[in-house]
């Protein structure tokens, strides 16, 4: 009762558990209070909704050498059931064409914009990625690449638009890169195209934004 917008949301992140390996997180959070809104049920966030971001991170199954989308699944559904003209975002690692099959499935619209996230840096590594990926080459992806540089720190962060599955593989071939510390060749890159019916155009391209396809294959892309 008389409490103000500002004091209510800043009560509620009150509330958010503080990670210790994340204080930019808890920074952000609480210097945003003033325009976060909690809900705690999908019948209340998402009848208004045109953009739902899903950043839900799926667990790595090991011995199944697979992700477990059921997390993921349950906001699609939830999406299809209260505003299936949303659109959704999914900035977790997919598998190559989970996405398209899964707006095929829900009856909505999906794009892959996959981001580079480590552990105890989410807070720096989304507002500071070295550039945005989108997978949907269409006006709606155009406007979502939009919305995602004016949320980075750098008003300049260039942006790429491919394909939905183009921007998986894009992101998986990212994130080994990251764990295993070197590129992948250009056989490599290639044959992954080729088996899974993909743009390898588009593919390299998004790989060389970041300089992640050896230095050697820079020199026969270029001739």
């Amino acid at each position: 009762m008389g409490e103000t917008f500002s004091e209510s949301s800043q009560r509620r992140v009150a509330r958010i558990p503080v990670y210790p390996g994340e204080p930019d997180l808890n920074e952000l959070a609480h210097r945003a209070a003033a325009n976060i809104e909690f809900v705690d049920t999908y019948s209340r966030a998402l009848p208004m909704a045109d953009l739902v971001v899903v950043a839900e991170q799926p667990l790595y199954r090991t011995a199944q050498r697979s992700f477990d989308m059921s997390a993921i699944e349950q906001c699609l559904d939830a999406v299809a059931r209260y505003r299936p003209r949303a659109t959704v975002v999914l900035e977790a690692p997919t598998p190559v064409g989970y996405a398209r099959s899964a707006g095929l499935r829900h009856r909505i619209h999906v794009i892959p914009a996959p981001l580079l996230m480590r552990q105890g840096c989410i807070a720096g590594d989304r507002s500071q990625p070295q550039r945005i990926l989108v997978g949907d080459v269409s006006e709606t992806g155009l406007s979502y690449a939009f919305i995602a540089v004016r949320s980075c720190r750098d008003p300049g962060t260039p942006y790429l638009l491919v394909h939905s599955s183009e921007a998986e593989a894009i992101h998986a071939f990212e994130r080994k890169r990251s764990l295993r510390g070197h590129s992948e060749s250009h056989d490599e890159v290639t044959d992954f195209c080729q088996r899974h019916r993909l743009n390898e155009n588009q593919v390299l391209k998004g790989l060389q934004t970041l300089d992640y396809v050896s230095e050697s294959i820079h020199g026969e892309l270029h001739a």
